[in-house]
Protein backbone atom coordinates (compact mmCIF):
# COMPACT_ATOMS: atom_id res chain seq x y z
CA UNK A 1 0.00 0.00 0.00
CA UNK A 2 1.32 3.33 -1.13
CA UNK A 3 2.14 5.98 1.71
CA UNK A 4 -0.11 8.56 2.24
CA UNK A 5 1.00 12.06 0.75
CA UNK A 6 2.50 14.74 3.17
CA UNK A 7 0.40 17.84 2.90
CA UNK A 8 1.23 21.15 1.17
CA UNK A 9 3.48 23.24 2.79
CA UNK A 10 1.09 26.26 5.07
CA UNK A 11 3.79 28.77 3.69
CA UNK A 12 3.24 28.10 0.23
CA UNK A 13 1.87 30.79 -1.98
CA UNK A 14 -1.44 30.56 -2.73
CA UNK A 15 -0.77 30.28 -6.49
CA UNK A 16 1.72 27.50 -6.11
CA UNK A 17 -0.48 25.58 -3.30
CA UNK A 18 -3.39 25.50 -5.69
CA UNK A 19 -1.06 23.99 -8.98
CA UNK A 20 0.34 21.61 -6.37
CA UNK A 21 -3.59 20.51 -5.22
CA UNK A 22 -5.28 20.58 -8.78
CA UNK A 23 -2.13 18.08 -9.82
CA UNK A 24 -2.94 15.46 -6.59
CA UNK A 25 -6.84 16.55 -7.29
CA UNK A 26 -6.39 14.79 -11.36
CA UNK A 27 -3.66 12.26 -10.68
CA UNK A 28 -6.18 10.68 -7.55
CA UNK A 29 -9.43 10.93 -10.14
CA UNK A 30 -7.46 8.65 -12.58
CA UNK A 31 -6.79 6.46 -9.95
CA UNK A 32 -2.60 6.27 -10.99
CA UNK A 33 0.09 5.95 -8.42
CA UNK A 34 3.22 8.48 -8.78
CA UNK A 35 5.10 4.84 -10.49
CA UNK A 36 1.87 4.34 -12.73
CA UNK A 37 2.11 7.85 -13.97
CA UNK A 38 5.84 7.71 -14.44
CA UNK A 39 5.17 4.64 -16.64
CA UNK A 40 2.98 6.85 -19.10
CA UNK A 41 5.48 10.15 -19.01
CA UNK A 42 9.04 10.84 -18.90
CA UNK A 43 9.78 11.69 -15.59
CA UNK A 44 10.51 9.28 -12.65
CA UNK A 45 8.22 8.96 -9.58
CA UNK A 46 10.06 11.16 -7.59
CA UNK A 47 9.84 14.34 -10.30
CA UNK A 48 6.34 13.93 -10.19
CA UNK A 49 5.78 13.58 -6.52
CA UNK A 50 8.01 16.89 -6.01
CA UNK A 51 5.93 18.64 -8.82
CA UNK A 52 2.86 18.29 -7.07
CA UNK A 53 4.35 18.99 -3.58
CA UNK A 54 3.54 23.17 -3.42
CA UNK A 55 7.14 23.18 -2.30
CA UNK A 56 8.43 24.44 -5.74
CA UNK A 57 6.96 25.09 -8.82
CA UNK A 58 7.66 22.61 -11.61
CA UNK A 59 8.93 23.31 -15.11
CA UNK A 60 5.90 23.43 -17.89
CA UNK A 61 7.04 20.41 -19.82
CA UNK A 62 6.29 18.57 -16.42
CA UNK A 63 2.65 19.35 -15.78
CA UNK A 64 1.69 18.72 -19.17
CA UNK A 65 3.17 15.22 -19.17
CA UNK A 66 1.53 15.07 -15.43
CA UNK A 67 -2.05 16.16 -17.04
CA UNK A 68 -1.09 14.00 -20.21
CA UNK A 69 -0.09 11.05 -18.37
CA UNK A 70 -3.04 11.42 -15.65
CA UNK A 71 -5.12 10.65 -19.05
CA UNK A 72 -6.39 14.08 -19.57
CA UNK A 73 -7.10 14.97 -23.53
CA UNK A 74 -8.57 18.41 -23.17
CA UNK A 75 -7.50 21.92 -23.95
CA UNK A 76 -5.09 22.90 -21.75
CA UNK A 77 -5.86 26.87 -20.93
CA UNK A 78 -6.44 26.48 -17.68
CA UNK A 79 -3.67 24.16 -16.65
CA UNK A 80 -1.81 26.95 -18.59
CA UNK A 81 -3.36 29.50 -16.53
CA UNK A 82 -2.62 27.40 -13.15
CA UNK A 83 1.22 27.04 -14.38
CA UNK A 84 1.62 31.24 -15.33
CA UNK A 85 0.29 32.28 -11.53
CA UNK A 86 2.12 29.66 -9.75
CA UNK A 87 5.19 30.85 -11.71
CA UNK A 88 4.58 34.72 -11.14
CA UNK A 89 3.77 34.47 -7.84
CA UNK A 90 7.24 32.26 -7.17
CA UNK A 91 9.42 34.42 -8.77
CA UNK A 92 7.41 37.68 -6.97
CA UNK A 93 8.75 35.65 -3.68
CA UNK A 94 11.98 35.04 -5.05
CA UNK A 95 12.24 38.77 -5.61
CA UNK A 96 11.46 40.03 -2.43
CA UNK A 97 13.51 37.94 -0.72
CA UNK A 98 16.85 38.78 -2.89
CA UNK A 99 15.99 41.83 -1.83
CA UNK A 100 15.60 41.20 1.90
CA UNK A 101 18.70 39.23 1.93
CA UNK A 102 20.95 41.49 -0.23
CA UNK A 103 20.43 44.85 1.58
CA UNK A 104 22.52 43.44 4.71
CA UNK A 105 24.87 41.96 2.98
CA UNK A 106 25.85 44.90 0.77
CA UNK A 107 25.72 46.76 3.85
CA UNK A 108 28.59 43.91 5.37
CA UNK A 109 30.50 43.87 2.29
CA UNK A 110 30.63 47.52 2.71
CA UNK A 111 31.67 47.44 6.33
CA UNK A 112 34.53 45.17 5.68
CA UNK A 113 36.38 47.62 3.58
CA UNK A 114 39.04 49.84 4.57
CA UNK A 115 38.64 53.97 5.39
CA UNK A 116 40.87 54.66 2.91
CA UNK A 117 38.66 52.13 0.00
CA UNK A 118 35.58 53.94 1.19
CA UNK A 119 36.65 57.31 0.98
CA UNK A 120 36.89 58.04 4.48
CA UNK A 121 39.99 59.63 6.30
CA UNK A 122 41.56 57.06 8.61
CA UNK A 123 41.12 57.95 12.28
CA UNK A 124 42.98 56.42 15.13
CA UNK A 125 40.94 53.38 16.92
CA UNK A 126 39.39 54.30 20.74
CA UNK A 127 39.04 51.45 22.67
CA UNK A 128 35.50 51.30 24.06
CA UNK A 129 35.06 49.92 28.36
CA UNK A 130 34.04 46.96 27.97
CA UNK A 131 30.64 45.97 28.57
CA UNK A 132 28.44 43.15 31.05
CA UNK A 133 27.23 40.27 28.53
CA UNK A 134 23.61 40.35 29.27
CA UNK A 135 22.60 36.11 29.10
CA UNK A 136 20.19 35.46 26.15
CA UNK A 137 16.54 34.88 27.29
CA UNK A 138 15.74 30.76 27.15
CA UNK A 139 12.55 31.08 25.51
CA UNK A 140 11.71 33.38 22.60
CA UNK A 141 8.21 35.26 22.69
CA UNK A 142 5.98 33.17 20.19
CA UNK A 143 5.09 35.89 17.53
CA UNK A 144 1.71 36.75 16.78
CA UNK A 145 -1.04 35.57 14.09
CA UNK A 146 -1.04 36.99 11.25
CA UNK A 147 -4.84 37.00 10.12
CA UNK A 148 -7.48 38.16 11.67
CA UNK A 149 -9.14 34.64 11.98
CA UNK A 150 -6.34 33.22 13.67
CA UNK A 151 -6.05 36.12 16.01
CA UNK A 152 -9.70 35.83 17.32
CA UNK A 153 -9.43 31.99 17.39
CA UNK A 154 -6.38 32.33 19.70
CA UNK A 155 -8.38 35.09 22.07
CA UNK A 156 -11.54 32.52 21.93
CA UNK A 157 -9.14 29.73 22.98
CA UNK A 158 -7.62 31.70 26.00
CA UNK A 159 -11.40 32.90 27.09
CA UNK A 160 -12.69 28.90 26.90
CA UNK A 161 -10.03 28.11 29.06
CA UNK A 162 -10.07 30.84 31.73
CA UNK A 163 -14.17 30.26 31.54
CA UNK A 164 -13.29 26.77 32.66
CA UNK A 165 -10.90 27.71 35.15
CA UNK A 166 -13.15 30.02 37.00
CA UNK A 167 -16.94 28.63 36.37
CA UNK A 168 -18.37 30.10 39.27
CA UNK A 169 -17.03 33.86 39.15
CA UNK A 170 -19.56 36.34 38.90
CA UNK A 171 -17.13 38.65 37.76
CA UNK A 172 -16.59 36.71 34.46
CA UNK A 173 -19.04 37.12 31.28
CA UNK A 174 -19.33 35.01 28.74
CA UNK A 175 -20.57 36.98 26.11
CA UNK A 176 -18.76 36.50 23.14
CA UNK A 177 -20.26 35.16 19.78
CA UNK A 178 -19.04 32.07 18.47
CA UNK A 179 -18.80 33.17 14.75
CA UNK A 180 -15.33 33.76 14.22
CA UNK A 181 -15.80 35.75 11.00
CA UNK A 182 -17.97 37.92 12.22
CA UNK A 183 -15.73 39.14 14.80
CA UNK A 184 -12.89 39.42 12.69
CA UNK A 185 -15.28 41.45 10.13
CA UNK A 186 -16.23 43.57 12.61
CA UNK A 187 -12.82 44.53 13.50
CA UNK A 188 -11.35 45.21 9.75
CA UNK A 189 -10.54 48.40 9.47
CA UNK A 190 -9.20 48.80 5.77
CA UNK A 191 -9.35 47.23 2.60
CA UNK A 192 -6.18 45.05 3.59
CA UNK A 193 -8.14 43.41 6.41
CA UNK A 194 -11.33 42.30 4.64
CA UNK A 195 -9.40 41.05 1.75
CA UNK A 196 -7.28 38.84 4.05
CA UNK A 197 -10.38 37.72 5.88
CA UNK A 198 -11.90 36.51 2.63
CA UNK A 199 -8.46 34.74 1.81
CA UNK A 200 -8.33 32.79 5.32
CA UNK A 201 -12.14 31.98 4.57
CA UNK A 202 -11.16 30.13 1.73
CA UNK A 203 -8.14 28.38 3.10
CA UNK A 204 -10.56 27.48 6.05
CA UNK A 205 -13.10 26.01 3.83
CA UNK A 206 -10.24 23.92 1.85
CA UNK A 207 -11.83 25.43 -1.29
CA UNK A 208 -9.06 26.26 -4.09
CA UNK A 209 -9.55 28.73 -7.21
CA UNK A 210 -10.21 26.01 -9.27
CA UNK A 211 -13.20 25.21 -7.18
CA UNK A 212 -14.21 28.78 -6.77
CA UNK A 213 -13.98 28.85 -10.44
CA UNK A 214 -16.60 25.73 -10.54
CA UNK A 215 -18.82 27.20 -8.25
CA UNK A 216 -19.62 30.78 -9.97
CA UNK A 217 -20.47 28.82 -13.31
CA UNK A 218 -24.28 28.15 -11.93
CA UNK A 219 -24.25 31.61 -10.86
CA UNK A 220 -22.37 34.30 -12.85
CA UNK A 221 -19.05 32.94 -14.88
CA UNK A 222 -15.56 34.19 -13.25
CA UNK A 223 -12.34 32.79 -14.24
CA UNK A 224 -9.88 31.88 -11.45
CA UNK A 225 -7.42 34.11 -12.91
CA UNK A 226 -9.91 37.05 -11.69
CA UNK A 227 -10.55 35.51 -8.23
CA UNK A 228 -6.53 34.92 -7.64
CA UNK A 229 -6.44 38.69 -8.80
CA UNK A 230 -9.26 40.50 -7.04
CA UNK A 231 -8.00 38.08 -3.25
CA UNK A 232 -4.48 38.92 -3.86
CA UNK A 233 -5.18 42.44 -4.57
CA UNK A 234 -5.75 45.73 -2.73
CA UNK A 235 -9.00 46.95 -3.58
CA UNK A 236 -12.48 45.74 -2.50
CA UNK A 237 -15.17 44.31 -4.64
CA UNK A 238 -18.14 45.43 -6.14
CA UNK A 239 -21.46 44.07 -4.48
CA UNK A 240 -22.44 41.54 -7.08
CA UNK A 241 -18.92 40.15 -7.15
CA UNK A 242 -18.76 39.75 -3.50
CA UNK A 243 -22.18 37.98 -3.31
CA UNK A 244 -20.70 35.53 -6.21
CA UNK A 245 -17.88 34.97 -4.40
CA UNK A 246 -19.57 34.44 -0.79
CA UNK A 247 -21.96 32.17 -2.46
CA UNK A 248 -19.00 30.44 -4.18
CA UNK A 249 -17.41 29.62 -0.78
CA UNK A 250 -20.78 27.94 0.64
CA UNK A 251 -21.90 31.13 2.98
CA UNK A 252 -25.18 30.64 4.37
CA UNK A 253 -27.43 33.95 2.75
CA UNK A 254 -28.50 35.20 5.67
CA UNK A 255 -24.66 34.94 6.82
CA UNK A 256 -23.86 37.39 4.19
CA UNK A 257 -25.05 40.76 5.22
CA UNK A 258 -22.41 41.02 8.00
CA UNK A 259 -20.00 40.78 4.79
CA UNK A 260 -21.56 43.32 2.90
CA UNK A 261 -21.93 45.73 5.91
CA UNK A 262 -18.32 45.75 6.25
CA UNK A 263 -17.25 46.46 2.78
CA UNK A 264 -19.99 49.04 3.10
CA UNK A 265 -18.89 50.89 5.87
CA UNK A 266 -14.62 50.85 4.67
CA UNK A 267 -16.44 52.06 1.27
CA UNK A 268 -17.83 54.91 2.90
CA UNK A 269 -15.39 55.83 5.31
CA UNK A 270 -12.56 55.77 2.15
CA UNK A 271 -15.14 57.92 -0.14
CA UNK A 272 -15.46 60.46 3.23
CA UNK A 273 -11.74 61.10 2.97
CA UNK A 274 -11.48 60.69 -0.73
CA UNK A 275 -10.46 64.59 -2.46
CA UNK A 276 -11.31 63.73 -5.76
CA UNK A 277 -14.21 61.13 -7.08
CA UNK A 278 -13.71 57.84 -7.57
CA UNK A 279 -13.34 56.51 -11.25
CA UNK A 280 -16.49 54.65 -12.75
CA UNK A 281 -14.06 51.29 -13.16
CA UNK A 282 -15.88 48.07 -13.59
CA UNK A 283 -14.25 45.10 -11.41
CA UNK A 284 -12.08 42.77 -13.54
CA UNK A 285 -13.63 39.93 -14.82
CA UNK A 286 -17.29 41.50 -15.26
CA UNK A 287 -18.73 43.34 -18.61
CA UNK A 288 -17.21 46.57 -19.41
CA UNK A 289 -20.90 47.46 -21.35
CA UNK A 290 -21.26 50.98 -19.90
CA UNK A 291 -25.13 50.53 -20.06
CA UNK A 292 -25.28 47.49 -18.43
CA UNK A 293 -22.12 48.55 -15.97
CA UNK A 294 -24.35 51.87 -14.65
CA UNK A 295 -27.27 49.44 -14.35
CA UNK A 296 -25.09 47.40 -12.01
CA UNK A 297 -23.75 50.63 -10.26
CA UNK A 298 -27.81 51.56 -8.99
CA UNK A 299 -27.98 47.97 -7.88
CA UNK A 300 -25.31 47.89 -5.91
CA UNK A 301 -26.09 51.47 -3.98
CA UNK A 302 -29.87 49.89 -4.21
CA UNK A 303 -28.43 46.98 -2.28
CA UNK A 304 -26.12 49.30 -0.05
CA UNK A 305 -29.08 50.76 1.11
CA UNK A 306 -31.03 48.00 1.86
CA UNK A 307 -28.11 46.34 3.40
CA UNK A 308 -27.99 49.32 5.95
CA UNK A 309 -31.95 49.40 6.59
CA UNK A 310 -31.70 45.39 7.42
CA UNK A 311 -28.39 46.78 9.86
CA UNK A 312 -30.95 49.45 11.77
CA UNK A 313 -33.82 47.33 11.60
CA UNK A 314 -32.00 44.47 13.18
CA UNK A 315 -30.42 46.17 15.99
CA UNK A 316 -33.48 48.08 16.62
CA UNK A 317 -35.00 44.85 17.79
CA UNK A 318 -32.02 43.88 19.16
CA UNK A 319 -32.63 46.47 21.62
CA UNK A 320 -36.08 46.13 22.13
CA UNK A 321 -35.53 42.40 23.11
CA UNK A 322 -32.96 43.47 25.58
CA UNK A 323 -35.13 46.26 27.05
Amino acid sequence: MPRPEKDIPATAPMEVAELARELRALRRSSGLTYKDLAGKSHYSAAALSTAASGKTVPKWELVESFVRGCGFTGDLTTWTRLYQNAQARAKAEEAAANVKIQAPESKAAENDKKPEERGEPHQPRILAPRRKTVPEPETVRPAQPDGLLALVQRFMDAHVQLDAQLPDDPQRVSSLTVDHVHTALALCTTPEDVLAVMRELVANKGLTIGDLERRSRSIYPISGATFAHVLNGDELPTTEWLNIFLRACGVDQERTLIWHYTVTRIKIAHLRHRKTPPPLVATPGEPENTTKYKERMLAMWLGVASTITAVIITTLQLLGNLT
